[in-house]
């Protein structure tokens, strides 16, 4: 963006069409698929939105009927907990270890650290955008609060990304992960 800001974006793209969208660690619902030579106009009027719009704090769509929204979310239980992150990836575990270990920790640093840990230096923006929204996405279907928050701080002249971890969730996390 010419502003300086950042919005991290992440197509899913099969064939010839954008099949899933992820903005800011959510899940945008498409309309339809969306042809791979429009993603460039999509993604600039994305960023455009951006320099108006906190994407940030833009919370996740209420749920269908049957499934829990946003206000019907259930704190973690120990066993609960346990079993959520019994069934994360090694990228994901080693996400939330960092953030439990840190308790804050920018965008930048969280890519650098999972480049040593997982020793991948072609790990990115994307790739942490893919583990977010894994470990969100799978929280709210089980029902559950979000383990950590993402906000955008102007630093320096130029948006970063933050990411916290729920005080209340910090220490179990550690247990459970260290």
């Amino acid at each position: 963006m010419s502003s300086g800001e950042e919005v991290e974006v992440s197509p899913v793209i099969r064939g010839d069409k954008v099949v899933k969208l992820v903005v800011a660690g959510v899940e945008w619902p498409l309309k339809a698929e969306v042809p791979v030579q429009e993603l460039l106009k999509l993604m600039d009027a994305i960023k455009l939105l951006a320099r108006y719009v906190d994407l940030a704090r833009v919370s996740l769509p209420e749920a269908p009927s049957g499934q829990p929204g946003l206000a019907s979310l259930e704190p973690w239980t120990e066993e609960e907990l346990k079993a959520f992150l019994e069934e994360r990836t090694e990228e994901q575990k080693t996400f939330l270890r960092l953030l439990a270990e840190r308790g804050v920790v920018s965008r930048e640093e969280v890519v650098e650290a999972m480049r040593r840990e997982l020793g991948r230096p072609d790990y990115g923006g994307r790739d942490l955008a893919g583990v977010v929204a894994g470990i969100n996405r799978r929280a709210h279907t089980l029902g559950k609060e979000l383990l950590f928050t993402i906000e955008r701080r102007r630093v320096g002249g130029r948006l970063v990304g933050i990411y916290k971890v729920d005080p209340r969730y910090r220490e179990l996390l550690a247990k459970l992960l260290g």
